[in-house]
This record gives structure tokens, sequence and C-alpha cells, in this order.
């Protein structure tokens, strides 16, 4: 399980979480992770980000979150995956908080331009999720969390089947 203790320890206020892996649709995605010795966490349709996402945990290596489109159209991954099959796009951060941290990287320089305001997301058990693109590294994902993200998600229910 993980907890909140000095692992915010830097100067941004960040913890790095996972990996952000969009796909057409998880099941050849999932023919990978399996045997690498990931297992299947939770899966979910989330209406406020219009995307399907499923998180894949291993012990030793990072975590992956998948993400394919959803019910509604359009997906904020369509324009992605038009050009792309599978892509790796964000990287996944936790913060305590938000606000602090964007000030801090602000304060040190670093250029982030927000794509996407926070909106709770289903599969952090309702922690509020940012996306922002720092020009020369990427997409990152914010996480805003006052408990682990496990405990947050400890009564919730797997809905989606994604194999």
């Amino acid at each position: 399980m993980k907890t909140l203790p000095d692992r915010f320890a830097n100067r941004f206020g960040l913890e790095f979480h996972h990996l952000g892996l969009a796909v057409s649709a998880p099941a050849e995605a999932t023919q990978l992770l399996a045997p690498l010795g990931y297992n299947r966490w939770l899966a979910f349709y989330d209406p406020l980000q219009r995307v399907n996402v499923g998180m894949w945990l291993h012990q030793a290596m990072p975590d992956i979150e998948l993400i394919w489109p959803g019910e509604d159209l359009p997906s904020p991954i369509d324009n992605l995956l038009a050009r792309r099959h599978a892509s790796f796009y964000h990287l996944g951060f936790v913060t305590k908080n938000r606000a602090d941290s964007l000030d801090a990287m602000a304060r040190d320089g670093v250029d982030i331009v927000e794509v996407s305001s926070p909106k709770p997301a289903v599969l952090f058990g309702g922690a509020t999720v940012s996306f922002h693109e720092i020009p020369v590294f990427g997409l990152i994902e914010l996480i805003e969390v006052s408990t682990s993200i496990e405990e947050s998600n400890a009564e919730a229910v797997d809905t989606t089947e994604t194999t």
C-alpha cells in the first residue's frame, strides 16, 4: 500500500505514479501485460474523462494506466489513436497540492500549460486529476490526493471487462 510520508520531498512535491498508455482496445495490450507479471487492479468507464480506464499493477515495474475510447464521442485520445494504434502519451504524478506543485514548477522556470482542468477521476476514487503539457517534456497528469489511492479505492468495484 502506498502512503504519503517523504515521497513528496522533491521541489515540486510530486511522486511518479504511472505511465499512461492509449489503446484502441485493451485486449492486445493485455496480451503483453499479463505475461510480464502485471495484474489488473480496476477498470471503469469515466464519463467526466470520456474514456475507459484500467490500471495494471506490477510489484517491480511501473504501473500502467490503459486508456481507450469511451462511449461518448469524441474522446480526448481520438486524435492520438488516429495516428497510432497505441501510444504511451502521459506520465502520472501524485501530489498533495496541485496548486503548490504547479507554482513550484513555475518558480523553477518550467513552461507548463493546462490541457484539461481538474476533474474527479473514477479510477482514482474521486481524486481530482488535471492534465498539463510541458513542451520540453510532454503531457503529465497530476492526481491530487490526501490519502493513498489504494485506500480511497478500497471499496471500488470493477465494472468494465478489459479482455
